[in-house]
C-alpha cells in the first residue's frame, strides 16, 4: 500500500516539528519530583491503583517506534495523575459506618479520624466525619463535639466572623449548627474538606513525619501564614495544637480549629492581644513535639529534667528561632520577626508554591484542549455511519457525509505498509486540533478500496462537520 506510506511518512514529517521538545517534558517532570508529595510510604499506603475505579492506567511507554508518541504523552503527569486520582477516591468514597445517613443539610456521612484536644479549660473529643452537601454537591467535614452539655448555650453566630477569614493554611469555616441526629446532643462545625489530610498528632504517633529542618521550616511558614490571615481579620485561633492542625502527603499544612473557642466560649476573655500571643507561641510548643522524638535533640542539664533542644545538624537560624519561640523572656513574638528570622527560606517556600502553580498550570494546559477535542469527536460519530431508520439508509454516504466519513478513516484507521494498524496519538490529536482550528494546510484522503482520493483542507471539513451537524439537530427534537 505505497500510497498511505507515502501519506504516513509525509505526515511524520510535518508533525515534527509540532511536538514539544525532549527538554521542556524533562524539566517538567523535575519540576513535579521536587514537590512535596510525601514520603514513600505514604504513597505505598495511599495507592489504589489496583481497586480504584478512578484510576486508570495508561499504556507503557516503551517498545514504540520513534515517532509514534505514547498516550502518556499528551495526558497530565503520571506522578500528579496519581496524586489526583488518590484524593478523587478519598473524596467519593463511603466508609460503612453505624453513623445517621443525613445530619442536617450533609448525606452521605463517612468518619474520617477522631482525636482529643486538650486545653487550659479541660479535654474536648473532636470527630471528623466527611458529608456531601445537599445544596451544591460539594463535600465537606463536619467536625462533631459530642455530648454538649444542655445548660451550655453555644454561641453559633460567632461563626460568622469566622467565615469571612480565607488562606491557603486554613480550612475555611462555613457554618455551625446544633443536631441531635447522633443520639445527643452535638455540637458540629462545617469546615473545608481537606483529602487525604489527617492530624499532625496522627502523623507523628504513626511515625510519618519527615525530620529534616527543611520540613520543620515548611510548618513554621504555613502556620505564620495562617495566623497571619486569622490575626489580620481581629480573631484569635486560641487552641492550635498538633491535634487541630492537619498535613497532608504533600506536607501541606492547615489549621483545622478555627472558630471552635468562639463558639463553645472556652476561654475568659483577656484580649484579642493576649490571644494572638498565644497563637505565635503555640508554634514554639509544636516544634518542640516535633524534635522531642528524636533523642539527639534531648539535654538534660545537672540532673534536670530532659530539655528539648535542636541538635548539632539544625541550623543557627533555626536554633535561634526555636529560642525566641519558646523563651519565656521574649516579650512579645511577632509575625515579622519570624519571617525575619526565616530569612531566605521564606524564598524557598515561595519558589516551591511557584513551582507547584507551573506544573499544574502545564498539566492544565494539556487537559485544557479535551473539551475542544471531545465536542468535534462527538460530532464526527453522530454524523459518519449513521443508521437510523427515520433517515435515509445512504445519507452518512453520500455528499459533504461521506467527506467526513474518509476523514475518519484517515485519522482513526491509518495502516503501515505491512498493513497494520498504526496507533499513533500525535497523528490523531494533531489531526482533531487542526480541524477544530480551520486549518487551510491540505490532507489527502483515500476511499477504503484506494480507487479514489480528494485533496481538502481541514477548514473544508470543518465546514462539512459543522453544516450536516446543524442538519441533524433541525432533524431531532432532543438536543440539549
Amino acid at each position: 500500500m505505497p500510497q498511505r506510506q507515502r501519506q504516513q511518512q509525509a505526515l511524520q514529517q510535518q508533525e515534527q516539528g509540532q511536538r514539544q521538545p525532549a527538554q521542556t517534558q524533562q524539566m517538567l517532570e523535575s519540576s513535579f519530583s521536587e514537590m512535596k508529595i510525601g514520603d514513600a510510604e505514604t504513597s505505598k499506603a495511599e495507592d489504589v491503583s489496583s481497586t480504584d475505579d478512578y484510576f486508570m492506567l495508561l499504556p507503557p511507554e516503551n517498545n514504540h517506534p520513534p515517532h509514534i508518541q505514547s498516550a502518556n504523552y499528551f495526558s497530565v503527569d503520571e506522578s500528579l495523575r496519581r496524586v489526583l486520582a488518590r484524593e478523587m477516591h478519598a473524596t467519593n468514597s463511603v466508609t460503612e459506618s453505624d453513623l445517621p445517613f443525613q445530619v442536617h443539610n450533609y448525606y452521605s456521612l463517612s468518619p474520617l479520624e477522631t482525636v482529643e484536644i486538650r486545653d487550659i479549660s479541660g479535654s474536648i473529643k473532636q470527630q471528623a466525619i466527611k458529608g456531601q452537601s445537599i445544596s451544591d454537591g460539594c463535600h465537606y467535614t463536619l467536625c462533631r463535639i459530642p455530648n454538649l452539655q444542655p445548660n451550655k448555650k453555644p454561641e453559633l453566630g460567632a461563626i460568622d466572623r469566622w467565615r469571612q477569614v480565607q488562606s491557603p493554611c486554613l480550612a475555611r469555616v462555613y457554618e455551625a449548627f446544633i443536631t441531635h441526629a447522633f443520639g445527643d446532643n452535638s455540637l458540629v462545625i462545617v469546615r473545608e474538606f481537606k483529602p487525604l489530610a489527617v492530624s499532625l498528632e496522627n502523623r507523628i504517633a504513626e511515625g510519618r513525619v519527615p525530620e529534616s529542618e527543611a520540613f520543620l521550616w515548611s510548618v513554621v511558614l504555613q502556620l505564620t501564614s495562617a495566623l497571619n490571615a486569622v490575626h489580620t481579620a481581629g480573631l484569635a485561633v486560641q487552641m492550635l495544637g498538633v491535634p487541630t492542625i492537619l498535613i497532608s502527603p504533600a506536607n501541606r499544612v492547615y489549621i483545622a480549629c478555627c472558630g471552635l473557642v468562639d463558639v463553645l466560649s472556652l476561654r475568659a476573655s483577656h484580649g484579642v492581644d493576649v490571644a494572638q500571643q498565644g497563637d505565635l507561641r503555640s508554634i514554639g510548643q509544636i516544634l518542640r513535639l516535633l524534635l522531642n522524638r528524636n533523642p539527639e535533640n534531648m539535654v538534660s542539664i545537672h540532673n534536670q529534667p530532659p530539655v528539648v533542644v535542636p541538635g548539632s545538624r539544625f541550623s543557627p537560624e533555626f536554633k535561634e528561632l526555636f529560642g525566641y519561640l519558646n523563651h519565656q523572656l521574649t516579650p512579645v513574638v511577632s509575625v515579622e520577626d519570624i519571617l525575619r528570622l526565616a530569612g531566605s527560606r521564606v524564598l524557598v517556600e515561595l519558589d516551591a508554591a511557584r513551582r507547584e502553580a507551573d506544573l499544574v498550570v502545564d498539566n492544565l494546559r494539556l487537559e485544557m484542549a479535551n473539551g475542544r477535542l471531545v465536542r468535534i469527536l462527538c460530532k464526527i460519530n453522530f454524523i459518519t455511519e449513521r443508521s437510523d431508520g427515520t433517515m435515509d439508509p445512504e445519507w452518512s454516504e453520500t455528499g459533504d457525509r461521506y467527506l467526513i466519513k474518509l476523514f475518519r478513516d484517515y485519522v482513526f484507521h491509518m495502516v503501515d505498509g505491512n498493513g497494520k494498524p498504526v496507533a499513533d496519538m500525535a497523528h490523531v490529536i494533531g489531526n482533531l486540533n487542526k480541524l477544530d482550528a480551520g486549518s487551510h494546510d491540505k490532507v489527502m484522503l483515500m476511499s477504503r478500496d484506494e480507487k479514489s482520493c480528494l485533496i481538502v483542507s481541514y477548514a473544508e471539513i470543518k465546514r462539512c462537520v459543522e453544516d450536516t451537524y446543524q442538519e441533524l439537530r433541525s432533524l431531532t427534537k432532543t438536543w440539549s
